[in-house]
């Protein structure tokens, strides 16, 4: 960041990203400018009239921008970076980012809890990866005895850091559960290559356990927004008697697009991720949001079990 940066956040700036994106600028000199809302005809035209250098938003709300039919490659010809965070960032909206904006997206990783603890850089990016450590953080990725796994396998991501949170406010239990010798448990589970490049997998609350295979939702959810008709997904396990947890698909479709029958849909994921392919997709007229943009699977869990609870009492 720079004196002649123009930053907008596309997304909250309560969230982590926006929030230490746009302190970032205004401490070295720049401008942020805030948007009323997130949608694409909001965007565009700050994009347009504003011509910001850095942007930053969530994968769902860039997923919506770049799908938008008035978007066009010269309202992002001032952007020289996109940083994007708070959920997977998906191959499919990489692609179409690029495609449209002429540069990658840079995918990080943060949480209020510990600030930004990683970064793409910009001169040795890996695509898919939430990138390298930054200075003064420390990470440890650990099985679920609290060893830490080998490089490439899949661990729980611990940070220390000077400046972790001191604790959540009036709540001593969750403190003490999260915050462990120095070290904070964030519940996201992660991988590490050989060259120290961090690759997020999901939270360790929302893996869906089916057959005894861990399955994460975000990369179901990617398979799924490769389908030229499908807008918006969100994936969440339902208890099964016979699997433990079936995966359970909730979509938003494209109004312009033919619609694809279930099925369709399902074979579609299932080339592309396999088993790990949901057993059932639900369309919804709108997709729920949580408070910072993102798809709220808790909601859509408690939409699965209301809908299995009713259907077991109508069934005595």
């Amino acid at each position: 960041m720079g004196p002649d940066d123009i930053m907008l956040p596309g997304g909250s700036a309560s969230h982590v990203g926006g929030h230490h994106l746009s302190m970032m600028t205004l401490a070295a000199g720049g401008r942020v400018v805030m948007a009323r809302t997130f949608d694409g005809d909001e965007i565009l035209s700050l994009l347009r009239d504003e011509r910001p250098t850095k942007m930053w938003m969530l994968p769902s709300a860039l997923y919506a921008l770049v799908r938008d039919h008035g978007a066009r490659r010269e309202d992002f010809a001032s952007v020289r970076a996109c940083f994007s965070g708070g959920d997977k960032v998906s191959e499919a909206l990489e692609a179409e980012f690029t495609a449209l904006a002429g540069i990658a997206i840079d995918e990080d990783y943060g949480m209020t809890e510990v600030g930004i603890p990683t970064v793409n850089p910009p001169d040795a990016a890996k695509i898919g990866s939430v990138g390298l450590l930054g200075p003064g953080y420390r990470a440890s990725l650990r099985d679920d005895n609290g060893r830490e796994v080998a490089t490439g396998a899949d661990g729980r991501l611990w940070i220390e850091f000077a400046g972790n949170m001191v604790g959540y406010w009036n709540n001593p239990r969750a403190t003490a559960e999260t915050v462990v010798d120095g070290w904070l448990d964030t519940g996201d589970v992660m991988s590490a290559d050989a060259d120290g490049y961090l690759w997020f997998h999901g939270r360790q609350k929302q893996i869906i356990i089916h057959d005894g295979s861990n399955i994460c939702p975000q990369e179901v959810e990617a398979a799924l927004l490769e389908h030229d008709a499908v807008a918006s997904a969100g994936v969440v396990g339902v208890q099964s008697p016979r699997h433990g947890e079936n995966v359970r698909a909730y979509v938003t479709l494209e109004p312009a697009v033919p619609p694809p029958t279930m099925q369709d849909l399902i074979r579609f994921a299932r080339a592309r991720v396999g088993y790990k392919a949901p057993e059932e997709i639900i369309v919804l007229d709108q997709m729920p949001l949580n408070a910072t943009g993102k798809v709220d699977r808790v909601t859509l869990k408690r939409m699965a079990a209301e809908a299995a609870a009713g259907a077991a009492a109508a069934r005595r």
